[in-house]
């Protein structure tokens, strides 16, 4: 009775997936698979990092900055959610120059892309700006006049930013290239050390993912209710996006977590192991 009690208590790995287009490559062929020994939620970045801190989830996609946060953890060498230049999904929209900014509404759903722009505007613009977090529409908190600029991220951000050509967008992916040469990595695979879950699963379903890619957008194109158009999804995913985790990836992932630790964002005694 006590090993029934025991096992019935057991239950699968469950994987924490993000609500984003760009993560669908990497994510497709895990929520697809036919032979799942896991089970799926769907959550925004910072709420799967709370769900992988309380062992409610066993993996996920996370923003970058919780590689260095959450422990008893590794991270899926070999892919990635990154940009080489512009990304168009991570973006700061505003009616006044970069000059200008001295209030910046933080994107409650992701800490990578706050922690970046405070890296960005300190260390790139040479700027002191007040940060908090909006927690309206982008639009609303743009109207509000309580900000300066607004910072959004995934399909709404790509979303806003097509429909808002007039805005003075600063796209951070590009500008991080523009100070540092190197690619940024936006999220990628964490993985709790006692899950189970094996690094190849990711691995081969991100491999799979980038092999077919035009699989992928042409599905993403039917299903997706979204204003994006197939030719849009084209762009984004297969220009704007990179998936393979190189050396190049890992020095601009480290320069960025060096950088969070320099400004306290993170603890200075981080640490990242890739598996």
């Amino acid at each position: 009775m006590r090993n029934s009690a025991l096992n019935s208590k057991k239950r699968n790995p469950v994987i924490s997936l993000i609500p984003f287009i760009n993560a669908v490559p990497l994510t497709y062929f895990i929520e697809n698979s036919e032979e799942k020994n896991y089970d799926i939620t769907h959550n925004f970045p910072s709420e799967c990092i709370e769900k992988l801190k309380n062992k409610e989830a066993d993996a996920g996609i996370v923003s970058s900055i919780a590689i260095a946060t959450v422990p008893e953890t590794f991270v899926v060498d070999g892919v990635c959610i990154a940009s080489h230049s512009s990304v168009e999904s991570v973006l700061l929209f505003s009616e006044k120059e970069i000059e200008e900014i001295e209030t910046i509404g933080l994107d409650p759903n992701s800490g990578t892309s706050n922690a970046l722009i405070k890296i960005l505007m300190k260390k790139w613009k040479n700027k002191k700006c007040d940060y908090s977090f909006y927690d309206t529409d982008i639009e609303t908190a743009l109207k509000s006049r309580k900000y300066d600029a607004i910072l959004a991220i995934g399909d709404r951000a790509l979303i806003f930013g097509m429909e808002n050509p007039s805005l003075i967008k600063m796209d951070l992916a590009l500008e991080w290239n523009h100070f540092t040469g190197l690619p940024f990595v936006f999220a990628m695979w964490l993985v709790r050390k006692d899950s189970g879950l094996s690094p190849e699963l990711f691995r081969k379903a991100g491999e799979k993912g980038i092999e077919r890619i035009d699989e992928i957008i042409e599905k993403i194109s039917i299903n997706e209710k979204s204003i994006l158009k197939k030719y849009q999804i084209k762009k984004y995913l297969k220009e704007n996006l990179h998936y393979r985790f190189t050396s190049k990836e890992k020095k601009g992932l480290m320069l960025f977590l060096k950088y969070c630790a320099e400004m306290k964002l993170i603890p200075e005694n981080y640490s990242v192991k890739l598996v």
